[in-house]
């Protein structure tokens, strides 16, 4: 629920995959239906603000690029 409240203050288009599964970061019944199990990828058309990137920093294992 913390990452979907971060999220909701960034209008810029994310989806959210987790397996075969992508959904709209937006979505708070998307981001349940994620298997929180896996590892969840935020997806992004442009690189992310520097604050969005202090705002998720706690939920970062990786990043691609």
């Amino acid at each position: 629920m913390e990452i979907f409240e971060i999220l909701s203050h960034y209008p810029s288009q994310m989806m959210m995959r987790s397996g075969d599964i992508t959904v709209d970061a937006h979505s708070l019944i998307g981001v349940f239906s994620l298997d929180i199990h896996k590892p969840v990828e935020l997806l992004m058309e442009h690189e992310p603000s520097e604050s969005l990137k202090n705002a998720l920093s706690s939920f970062v294992l990786s990043r691609v690029g």
